[in-house]
């Protein structure tokens, strides 16, 4: 039989607390609150109006308790007013960065000033009279009419309608039509970080197919298609970024044509050889080197009349006299171009003749430092103390030395004056001298006759060239090659009928294509007339000749209306003078070596060979004919043309005077090229 189970039932109470009422209506209370949180969080803006208006009222009636309440709300009022009106009007920014994207719009502000101040002033009445008081009292009213009146204007602000299509901006929506478009210039290409500035606008092109370069070419197309004038656009590389962008800067009036003056000789950082010595079109300096660690730094300048050159040499001669560097100067044409520098700078020429006696002490100078510093102890920068120095440090222990020719064309005119110039733009920056030449242009037959010439223009234009306006278009791509720039095409006159002098182009430490100005020094003559002139080294002026220890002679007689002579030894140099040879100083005796490169007789031999030879021939030729070195043939060449003993019949190709007209081997043509 199964078993049975009786179970007992007891009418007693349980002690334990019955799960279900009190403790899920606790619990049910929790969620619906935080269920009205969150309601209240999600429709925060749209209920706005009704939170504040609720906000009021409460705090009219809570501060209305206290004693002093009113003064509370007071307080908070004109917080709240002095908070809202630097919103809606500071415009706070660190150096170039604004701190904040854009000021509110006028209708925003007033209405954000209106809703503090009055809602402040009703809180600050309820306050002071009781708080809100409802039956007969106004405040209900007035509070429940602040919040519709500002509701409105509020919910009609955030009213949500379909988000329109940006717009785009008026430079952006050109390029596109006129530019960017199938038959425009630059098809497929883009326009990013469009910037407006006090000028114009600039922007970053990004090129579909092909690099910046094509873009450049097209600057005047693209101007067209922007129905502007082509000076109003300016196109340069984009530094650093893809070679298919390019920067665009586009003018409502060229920032250049007001300039910039001349800050003074302070211009020059020492510590980096460079001086800003004008400003690129968007405010940028635009540096020039004086030198830099491996030695000063050649430099070549262009320019059509009326271009800016001589205003920009008398900054450049203003900066070196008041910075310690020598400046010998030669003005070609009489003294016109630099006449306020004849008192100024250590030697000056104004005849193409003195400029050519110049350039022979320049040789005797560059091979007496260049005996010094092969044999001079130094420390390096690990603290070896070496022998023999193969770069030029300024001032250390000698100063360095400028040499400025105007006009350089007519003094490269002159019998050997090509081949002396190669040869200390090719050997004189180890020894701390400087060539700047200045022309009309870069034409060959600028510098001169000869293969020479060539060589000479490509060492200048690798150091400073500066190109202000020229006459020629054809000319452009040899003062600067391998640039996408038209010096030609800078205009005479700016919009306003005054002078664009100094506008131009700069291929120095900044390497930009782009048009910059230089300074302009008003008061040239104040640089000329203070501080002190800087003078050579004593053992640089003992090894020049009369030319330059009588040149203040010549000065005190050509301001005296007399017409000076040049000594007879103005064209001689230091290997060739009887100064150095008996001397029995080490030093003189490697100046000597060093200037000759080559034994006693070498010029002899190479004539000999040439006039026996009977036909030009290669420089190679000679050396392995006469056992000679090349270097030791090519000097012996050069100092027979500058006696005209020998003539540069084609590049590397002599021949003796008698045989100039006779047809070359071809077999020493080809070795030649």
């Amino acid at each position: 039989m199964p078993k049975t189970i009786t179970v007992e039932k007891t009418n007693g109470t349980d002690d334990r607390p019955t799960t279900g009422r009190a403790g899920s209506s606790r619990s049910k209370n929790h969620k619906a609150a935080r269920r009205a949180l969150r309601l209240a969080y999600r429709t925060r803006r749209g209920m706005a109006p009704l939170y504040a208006t609720a906000a009021q009222a409460i705090a009219g009636s809570a501060l209305a308790a206290a004693d002093d309440g009113w003064k509370t709300a007071l307080t908070a009022t004109v917080a709240g007013a002095a908070t809202t009106a630097a919103w809606g009007r500071w415009d706070g920014r660190i150096g170039k960065k604004r701190l904040r994207k854009r000021l509110p719009a006028r209708r925003d502000f007033i209405a954000a000033a209106s809703a503090v101040t009055t809602g402040g002033g009703l809180v600050t009445v309820m306050a002071a009279t009781g708080g809100l008081q409802p039956g007969h009292s106004p405040y209900p009213a007035l509070v429940a009419a602040w919040g519709i009146g500002h509701g409105i204007y509020w919910w009609r602000r955030g009213k949500k309608t379909a988000a329109p299509v940006p717009a785009l901006s008026r430079q952006l929506q050109d390029w596109q039509d006129n530019v960017a478009c199938t038959d425009g210039p630059l098809p497929g290409s883009a326009l990013r970080d469009v910037i407006t500035t006090d000028y114009g606008w600039t922007a970053v092109v990004v090129l579909h197919k092909g690099t910046w370069k094509k873009a450049v070419a097209a600057t005047g197309d693209i101007a067209g298609a922007l129905d502007l004038p082509e000076e109003m656009v300016q196109i340069e590389k984009a530094v650093g970024q893809s070679a298919r962008r390019a920067i665009i800067a586009v003018f409502d009036r060229n920032p250049l044509q007001d300039g910039t003056a001349h800050p003074g000789p302070q211009i020059l950082d020492k510590a980096t050889g460079q001086a800003e010595v004008g400003i690129f079109y968007d405010g940028k300096p635009a540096r020039y080197a004086f030198w830099k660690p491996s030695g000063p730094v050649h430099s070549v300048v262009y320019g059509a009349t009326d271009g800016g050159k001589s205003r920009f040499l008398d900054m450049l001669l203003g900066t070196e006299r008041h910075n310690g560097i020598v400046s010998w100067v030669c003005d070609p044409q009489g003294g016109q171009s630099l006449p306020r520098w004849r008192e100024a700078v250590d030697w000056y020429e104004d005849t193409a003749q003195g400029g050519l006696a110049m350039l022979y002490d320049v040789r005797n100078v560059m091979y007496e430092r260049s005996a010094r510093y092969s044999l001079m102890e130094w420390t390096d920068h690990k603290g070896r103390v070496l022998r023999g120095r193969d770069h030029f440090v300024v001032d250390d222990p000698d100063p360095l030395i400028s040499v400025t020719i105007d006009e350089a064309h007519r003094v490269l005119a002159l019998p050997g004056a090509v081949a002396l110039v190669l040869e200390i733009v090719l050997m004189a920056r180890k020894c701390g001298i400087k060539l700047r030449l200045v022309f009309q242009g870069p034409k060959a037959n600028m510098f001169g006759a000869g293969p020479e010439s060539t060589d000479i223009r490509e060492q200048l234009q690798s150091g400073n060239t500066v190109m202000f306006r020229t006459a020629s278009a054809l000319t452009d791509s040899i003062g600067l090659p391998g640039w996408e720039v038209n010096p030609s095409q800078l205009p005479m006159y700016w919009p306003d009928g005054t002078s664009t002098a100094g506008l131009g182009y700069i291929k120095g430490p900044d390497n930009r294509q782009a048009q910059f100005r230089a300074h302009f020094d008003r008061d040239p003559a104040h640089w000329a007339t203070t501080g002190e002139t800087p003078t050579v080294e004593k053992s640089a002026a003992a090894v020049c000749s009369k030319a330059y220890s009588e040149r203040l002679d010549r000065l005190a007689a050509r301001l005296r209306g007399e017409t000076p002579v040049l000594p007879d030894d103005a064209f001689t140099t230091a290997a060739d003078s009887t100064r150095l040879t008996p001397s029995t100083d080490p030093i003189v005796q490697a100046a000597a070596a060093i200037a000759a490169e080559a034994p006693a007789g070498t010029d002899d031999k190479v004539l000999a060979f040439l006039a026996e030879r009977g036909r030009p021939v290669g420089r190679v030729t000679i050396a392995q004919e006469t056992g000679l070195t090349v270097s030791a043939v090519k000097n012996a060449l050069t100092r027979l043309k500058s006696k005209g003993q020998a003539v540069a019949v084609d590049r590397g190709i002599w021949a003796h005077p008698d045989h100039a007209e006779t047809p070359a081997d071809p077999t020493e043509l080809a070795d030649a090229a």
